[in-house]
């Protein structure tokens, strides 16, 4: 019983940081030059490069979690943000040896304060809104909303929007899986709002609710990893452009133009592609209609 009240703390804390990494997403979609002003006269010559400790990039990120991080160490290279760092930093002509991580709050990275590190590598939506006072490097993700079932429930074999209706679906308020939902279902679903995913998992394991709708990528983790009597049966269908995630720089940092840069050639020599299927275990999952 004490290893089970151990792991749904451990669940929760974890998708309730995902929680707050998502934010308001509805304007998802924007890209990394709306939050790049002032980095033109950026040089990605490794050794002009202007970071905060001469030849040591600085990589802020707040608790390690699957499947970003795998275990509490995030130099591992293990999980998708972890890889992708220091898959960025060979772009930038940084040796792993010069990777430094520095342990910081969600709040911290999107602050309009002056960054601890060179960029943050956090699951951090790009918005208009954030991109007002931090820089967003180029998306190196988009991300899609999953439908998380109880392998025992009676939604368990749902494969299609319909065969949901009637449900009692938890939601995190003021999200993305909130407004993903209510243009899936309208008014034939009943959506119950928390205030994580987390909690939302752990109702549908007391039997509160039927489903949970979270972003696609940690719906796998939390089926997987911290709930593994559920499945994801599916994504949703976006309702505006898909959310896409950036690693977050300092306002007007002269390192956002190469950091965009690293991101844009890991995207066109598949390197992105390769570690989201190593790492996130989303291929195959259907869209739902």
């Amino acid at each position: 019983m004490r290893r089970r009240a151990l792991v749904l703390t451990t669940a929760a804390l974890a998708l309730a940081l995902t929680a707050c990494s998502g934010g308001d997403s509805s304007n998802g979609g924007t890209t990394a030059d709306q939050g790049g002003e002032g980095t033109e006269t950026a040089t990605c010559d490794p050794a002009a490069l202007e970071t905060l400790t001469e030849g040591t990039l600085t990589v802020g990120t707040s608790t390690p979690y699957e499947p970003w991080y795998v275990g509490e160490d995030p130099t591992t290279g293990e999980g998708f943000e972890s890889a992708l760092v220091y898959a960025v930093a060979d772009q930038l002509g940084f040796a792993e040896e010069d990777v430094t991580w520095e342990n910081v709050t969600f709040e911290q990275i999107i602050a309009p304060n002056i960054k601890p590190f060179d960029f943050a590598a956090y699951q951090t939506t790009i918005t208009p809104e954030r991109a007002e006072v931090v820089d967003f490097s180029a998306p190196y993700l988009d991300t899609y909303q999953g439908v998380v079932v109880a392998d025992s429930g009676d939604y368990a074999e749902a494969s299609a929007l319909t065969d949901l209706e009637g449900a009692r679906i938890g939601v995190t308020a003021g999200q993305t899986s909130l407004t993903d939902a209510e243009a899936a279902w309208g008014d034939t679903v009943e959506l119950v709002p928390y205030d994580d995913a987390g909690m939302a998992m752990q109702a549908m394991s007391s039997g509160q609710i039927d489903a949970v709708v979270m972003d696609v990528s940690q719906g796998v983790s939390a089926s997987t990893v911290y709930f593994p009597d559920t499945s994801v049966i599916g994504t949703l269908p976006a309702s505006g452009e898909p959310a896409q995630l950036g690693f977050v720089l300092d306002v007007e940092s002269s390192l956002t133009t190469c950091v965009s840069d690293a991101v844009e050639a890991l995207r066109t020599d598949g390197t992105l592609d390769a570690l989201a299927s190593e790492w996130l275990n989303t291929d195959g999952i259907p869209e739902l209609s």
